[in-house]
């Protein structure tokens, strides 16, 4: 009779005899600490400790103060292990009940990636190269010894975003995880390739104290990204969409919004990447347990609970300790909650929600004109690029610039045209939709969209200037 063999786990329990200390500055405030909770994660999550101290015999009245660096240190041995460490943010005095108590909150180091613009660009790099050069550039002592090599090739320029935003967004073109250590190390590595079976959360043991919410929720599928990028003059647009993920859960939108995506390439990476990302549910949740030491954020780890017929390997976000109860939540893949560690960015995605698109155009071919990469010069002609302008060359009669070809993923058959300048009505303005097909007459600024007579895939721009006065500052050509 055939045997048939099925791998299993054997949850082994540490010796749990927990040493844990904390101090602030140096000082140690662990036998007055009446609730803490220090956290470690991904970059994408909040990683806010907070520590309540008993200040009654106003040991620590005015003794610590912003930049103060916080130290949660545990383990099964000595208590030489670091599980947190960052820097003080909000020292608050109250009373309670009568007790003078301290309410302390302070930021994971990640927190000051939130703190640096980046303005770079790069072409053809790989998206390892790309995060330790911004790192480098921009983060005085951080280093990036445990970034793993990724050869994926992109094209992405940053206009002043937090170097956090920035490497959010290669994690996403590059479907990776990254954090910061202890040591201002960061690591990145491709998501869900961390197994590590030196912890687990399991009934049998007891080290799972409780299971909340592990499953698959759709709710937050998204499978219609829609970027916006550019400015509200001349708006950049493109549109992912996941056609199977669409039929399965229904069409979910989703639209982001970011002036600092200046090219449709970087558009439709962006929407892709987030596409990928949002069209499938996530197993995800949360748990309590005790102490385990070893851990790290993306990790994959055990989750067994017989009664709830739950036996897999789960990602890890997040995970804070509890003290003085020791106790552990651990966060499963997303969380749902608005973390306040983006709030600021989420303040800046708002104010830009001006960029409209009346004709819910899906795609984009933005010029500004700086200089001349998005023109066919041999078949441009009395063209003069000028301080980011164009007009036509003095004693001509007329200015013309044609394009370079732009081949669309859909087929255009509705377009719209906006147009930034000066006298726009000293020039006309035609697109082709079809490399074989005729140049079609289209209005700027226009209140209609315009239905496109030769339907196809290669996108065209002409604009044709017959005064001396007329000035172009940039122009974006829209269809679906």
């Amino acid at each position: 009779m055939p045997r048939r063999r099925k791998p299993g786990f054997i949850p082994i329990e540490p010796n749990r005899t927990t040493i844990w200390t904390c101090t602030i500055a140096g000082t140690d405030i662990t036998d007055f600490i009446l609730a803490g909770s220090f956290p470690h994660g991904l970059i994408t999550e909040e990683l806010i400790c907070e520590i309540e101290l008993d200040n009654s015999g106003e040991d620590f009245t005015g003794l610590f103060k912003a930049r103060d660096i916080i130290q949660f240190k545990m383990d099964f041995l000595d208590g030489s292990t670091v599980q947190f460490e960052g820097e003080v943010e909000e020292v608050k005095a109250r009373i309670e009940g009568g007790f003078f108590k301290l309410g302390i909150k302070g930021g994971h180091f990640t927190a000051q990636c939130l703190d640096v613009m980046v303005t770079a660009e790069f072409t053809a790099a790989q998206i390892s190269d790309i995060k330790k050069t911004i790192i480098a550039d921009h983060l005085s002592g951080f280093t990036t010894t445990n970034i793993e090599t990724n050869t994926t090739l992109i094209d992405i320029k940053f206009v002043n975003k937090p170097l956090l935003d920035c490497l959010i967004e290669l994690d996403r073109q590059g479907d990776e995880d990254t954090y910061i250590d202890f040591d201002k190390d960061f690591h990145s590595f491709k998501k869900g390739s961390k197994e590590n079976r030196n912890y687990h959360f399991t009934d049998e043991t007891g080290s799972l104290i409780s299971l909340r919410g592990l499953g698959t929720d759709s709710a937050e599928v998204r499978n219609k990204i829609t970027v916006y990028g550019g400015t509200e003059d001349v708006p950049i647009i493109h549109t992912s969409e996941d056609s199977t993920s669409e039929t399965t859960f229904r069409t979910k939108e989703k639209v982001i919004t970011d002036t600092s995506i200046v090219d449709e390439d970087i558009a439709k990476a962006t929407g892709d990447a987030e596409t990928a990302l949002l069209k499938d549910p996530l197993n995800q949740g949360s748990a309590d347990s005790l102490f385990w030491t070893g851990m790290s954020p993306g990790d994959k780890a055990y989750v067994i609970s017989n009664p709830q017929k739950i036996h897999d390997l789960f990602r890890i976000v997040k995970f804070a300790y509890k003290v003085p109860g020791e106790t552990m939540e651990v966060f499963f893949n997303q969380e749902r909650s608005i973390p306040k560690l983006f709030k600021d960015r989420i303040k800046k995605d708002l104010a830009q929600e001006t960029i409209v698109n009346p004709f819910k155009m899906t795609r984009s071919y933005t010029f500004n004109f700086n200089d001349e990469s998005k023109t066919d010069s041999v078949s441009s002609s009395n063209l003069v690029f000028e301080d980011g302008i164009i007009r036509k060359a003095s004693g001509a009669e007329t200015g013309i610039m044609i394009s370079n070809e732009k081949t669309s993923d859909v087929t255009a058959s509705s377009m719209s045209l906006k147009v930034k300048g000066e006298n726009l009505d000293g020039a006309s303005y035609l697109f082709q939709a079809d490399s074989q097909g005729e140049f079609q007459t289209i209005s700027p600024n226009a209140l209609s969209e315009t239905k496109v007579t030769d339907t196809g895939k290669e996108i065209k721009l002409r604009i044709n200037i017959t005064s001396d006065n007329t000035r172009i500052d940039s122009a974006g050509l829209y269809w679906k």
